[in-house]
């Protein structure tokens, strides 16, 4: 469950937020989005460069949602040594088509069962994940299908029972705080007021995105 509380429906104002990561405590490169909304839709833009185990990484991603929150839209850019794959997803309410990326021909996905909302995250991005608490406020699901464009792959992302979490130093004590437990454990401590971000940590990666203000 969300591991805070109901404070409504909400979402980042438009603007752009800048994140730095780091894995195991050194810094590995910069994220940021970008926020621009109108009356039917809000998009977040998304350009990332890091340095991974000698490697350069870059990404540009735009992610679409709509009134609801819902995601309608996305593609995404990326950027390696070797490779510079592209992808795109466009999304009903019950069906996902995926283009690109890992996969010669465009991929379907449905609604997984037991759920009612579609999220888009790319892993080692940010957009999906900043949407995150946003999301879950409006629409109170336990669980939701998580598609990850370059896989073309769908599973339950489910958010933890109640138990402790240690406010990490740092963060803002009037943070809430959203668990994700499943398919990986993923900590977003954000502003309710505003449901922006502030600190993402992924555990089993050591990694950390911190916001910079």
């Amino acid at each position: 469950m969300i591991l805070a509380a109901v404070t409504g429906a909400g979402f980042p104002p438009p603007g752009t937020y800048r994140y730095t990561a780091s894995m195991a405590g050194q810094t590995i490169g910069s994220w940021s989005v970008t926020i621009a909304r109108d009356a039917a839709d809000t998009e977040i833009d998304e350009t990332t460069s890091a340095t991974v185990m000698g490697l350069q990484l870059s990404a540009t991603a735009a992610l679409v949602l709509g009134s609801d929150l819902a995601p309608t839209k996305y593609s995404g850019s990326y950027h390696t040594p070797t490779q510079n794959p592209t992808v795109s997803v466009v999304l009903t309410q019950t069906a996902a088509t995926v283009v690109g990326a890992l996969n010669s021909q465009p991929q379907q996905i449905v609604l997984g069962a037991n759920t009612r909302h579609f999220v888009v995250i790319e892993p080692g991005l940010l957009a999906g994940v900043f949407a995150l608490p946003a999301q879950l406020d409006a629409w109170k699901d336990p669980a939701v299908t998580w598609i990850t464009p370059a896989s073309a792959q769908a599973q339950a992302l489910a958010t933890n029972p109640t138990t402790p979490i240690v406010r990490p130093a740092g963060v803002p004590a009037g943070d809430a705080v959203v668990s994700i437990g499943h398919p990986i454990t993923v900590t977003i401590w954000y502003d309710p007021s505003s449901f922006v971000p502030d600190e993402i940590s992924v555990p089993s990666q050591n990694a950390i995105l911190t916001r910079v203000r």
